[in-house]
C-alpha cells in the first residue's frame, strides 16, 4: 500500500486515526499502531509478514541477551555480533545473494566448477530500512542497557511503524524510544502534520510522477539513439524525480508521525542548493548519512586515526552506501564516485579557498560544480554500467538523430511548466519571504492562504491519482 494511493488516503489512514484517537491509553494506542502497521505491510506482501514478525522476535530476544550480560564482557560482544550478523544475513539473502552469485560464477567457470544457481528471489519491500532500524536498536541497547526494550510489542512498533516502514526516514532507536511511552497530542501538532503530509503528497504525485513519466520514457530507449538534448532532459527530470519522490515520502512520513504524536528528524534539507558534495550529503537523505556516521564511520575510527585511515573509512562508508541502495556494480560506482569527490574536496578545499576569495562568483561556481557532479552520478543510479557509459557519452556529443519523434509529444509545454516549478521549489527562497511576513499585518491572511493552498494541492493530488494510473514506487529496489 502506498501513501500516494486512494486506498491509503480514503480508507486506511482515516480508519487508523479513528481507532487511535478513540483509544484513551498509550499502551492501547501503541497496540493499534502496531497492528495497523502489520496490516499496512501485509496489504501488498502478505507472505513476507512472517519475516517481519521473526525479525521483531529475534531482535527482542537479542536485546534481552545483551541486557543480561555484564558491561564490557566478551560474551556481550559475541551476542552483539550474532545479532547484527543475523539481521545482515536476512538482508543479504533477499537483496544480495543473486548479485554475489553473478560475481563468483565467472571465477567458478574459469576453475571448471559448476555455477551457483539462484532461484528468482523477490525482495521484501523496505527490508533495507527496517533492517537498519533493527541494527540501530541492537547497537543502542549494547551501548546503554537502559535502552533495552522489555516489551516485545513496543519494540515491534519501533520496527514496523508504517509511516517510515518502507521509505524512511531511518529512525535511530535512541532518538525515538522515549516517544514510544510518552508523547503529546494537540490540535496544532496534528494540523502541522496534515499540512506536512499534503506537501509531501503533492511533491510525489504532482511533481515526481510527472518527471518520472518523462524520464522513464526517454531512459527506456537505447542511449545512443536519443538526441543529446533529450538525454539532458531525461537526466534532469530524473534528478528532480528522485528528489521530489524521496523528500515527498519523507515529508509524508514526518507528517504522519506528527498526527500520531511522534517527532521524526528531518531527512532532506534542499540538497540541490549545496556548494560541495560533502554539503550535499549533509542535506540529502540525512537519516541515512547519520546512520552511517553513528554506526559505521565513527566505530571504524572516523577521522581520528590519521589521513590514510580517514580515507579508507570514507571509502568504506560510500561503498556501503552505494551497495545499500542496490545490488549492482553501477550502484557501487555511484557511491564510490561520491566518495572520491568528497576525498578530493578534503584535499583541495582549503587550497581553492586560499586562491579564490569567497564571493558570489565562488559560490555560483561551487553550486554549478556540485550540481554537475550530482546529476552525472545519478546516471549510474538509474542505469546499469554499460548503459550508463553510453548515456554519459551521449550527453557530451552532438547527436541530433530524429529516430524518436514521439519525444516531442512527451516533452511538451506542460512539462516545461512543471520543470520550472520543480527547479524553483528545490530552493528554500519562500522561507525568507515567510520570515519577513511572520508577526506582521499580513501574517493572518497569509496563514489563511496557506491553508487554502494546502487544500488545493490535496484536491489536485487526489484528482491526479484518480485519473492517472502512473504512480511508480521507486523503493521496490530498496
Amino acid at each position: 500500500m502506498l501513501f500516494s494511493s486512494i486506498t491509503f488516503l480514503v480508507v486506511f489512514l482515516p480508519v487508523v486515526l479513528l481507532l487511535y484517537y478513540y483509544c484513551p491509553v498509550i499502551k492501547g494506542k501503541n497496540f493499534i499502531l502496531l497492528f495497523c502497521s502489520l496490516v499496512f505491510y501485509a496489504w501488498g506482501e502478505p507472505k513476507y509478514i512472517l519475516i517481519m514478525i521473526l525479525s521483531i522476535l529475534f531482535n527482542y530476544r537479542m536485546g534481552l541477551f545483551i541486557a543480561d550480560e555484564p558491561p564490557g564482557g566478551i560474551r556481550k560482544k559475541i551476542v552483539l555480533g550474532i545479532a547484527v550478523a543475523g539481521n545482515l544475513l536476512v538482508l543479504f539473502y533477499f537483496k544480495y545473494l543473486g548479485f554475489a552469485a553473478s560475481l563468483v560464477n565467472p571465477l567458478f567457470s574459469g576453475l571448471g566448477l559448476p555455477p551457483i544457481t539462484i532461484k528468482n528471489i523477490i525482495m521484501p519491500i523496505g527490508i533495507s530500512f527496517y533492517t537498519f532500524q533493527s541494527i540501530s536498536y541492537i547497537i543502542d541497547a549494547y551501548k546503554d542497557r537502559n535502552l533495552v526494550q522489555r516489551n516485545v510489542l513496543d519494540l515491534g512498533l519501533f520496527i514496523t511503524f508504517f509511516p517510515q516502514l518502507m521509505a524512511g526516514p531511518i529512525v535511530r532507536y535512541h532518538d525515538i524510544n522515549e516517544q514510544i511511552y510518552k508523547r503529546t497530542h494537540s490540535a496544532s501538532l496534528f494540523a502541522g502534520g496534515v499540512e506536512r503530509f499534503i506537501a509531501g503528497l503533492a511533491k510525489k504525485v504532482l511533481l515526481a510522477n510527472s518527471f518520472a513519466e518523462v524520464a522513464d520514457g526517454i531512459f527506456e530507449l537505447a542511449p545512443l539513439s536519443v538526441p543529446t538534448y533529450y538525454s539532458w532532459i531525461a537526466i534532469i527530470s530524473y534528478s528532480l524525480q528522485i528528489y521530489y519522490d524521496f523528500s515527498g515520502y519523507s515529508d509524508m512520513a514526518i507528517g504522519l508521525g506528527k498526527m500520531f504524536g511522534f517527532n521524526f528528524l528531518e531527512n532532506f534539507n534542499y540538497p540541490y542548493i549545496s556548494k560541495s558534495i560533502r554539503e550535499f550529503w549533509r542535506r540529502w537523505h540525512i537519516s541515512l548519512s547519520r546512520w552511517f556516521m553513528d554506526y559505521v564511520y565513527i566505530p571504524l575510527g572516523g577521522n581520528r586515526k590519521g589521513r590514510g585511515r580517514t580515507v579508507i573509512n570514507l571509502y568504506i562508508v560510500f561503498f556501503i552506501t552505494g551497495l545499500w541502495h542496490g545490488a549492482s556494480v553501477s550502484f557501487i560506482l555511484w557511491g564510490l564516485g561520491h566518495g572520491t569527490i568528497s576525498f578530493i574536496e578534503r584535499i583541495l578545499g582549503g587550497r581553492i579557498s586560499a586562491v579564490i576569495k569567497d564571493g558570489i562568483i565562488k559560490r555560483a561556481l561551487a553550486h554549478i560544480y556540485t550540481l554537475a557532479c550530482v546529476v552525472l552520478l545519478w546516471v549510474f543510479f538509474r542505469l546499469e554500467l554499460r548503459e550508463s557509459v553510453e548515456f554519459i557519452s551521449n550527453l557530451f556529443r552532438y547527436n541530433n538523430t530524429q529516430d524518436h519523434p514521439e519525444l516531442s509529444l512527451l516533452v511538451d509545454a506542460r512539462f516545461y511548466m512543471l520543470l520550472a516549478a520543480g527547479i524553483a521549489f528545490s530552493a528554500p527562497w519562500w522561507r525568507k519571504i515567510g520570515s519577513l511576513i511572520q508577526g506582521g499585518p499580513l501574517a493572518e491572511p497569509v496563514r489563511i492562504i496557506k491553508y487554502g493552498v494546502s487544500l488545493g494541492l490535496f484536491v489536485l493530488s487526489i484528482c491526479s491519482l484518480a485519473s492517472n494510473a502512473y504512480n511508480p514506487f521507486i523503493y521496490f529496489r530498496f
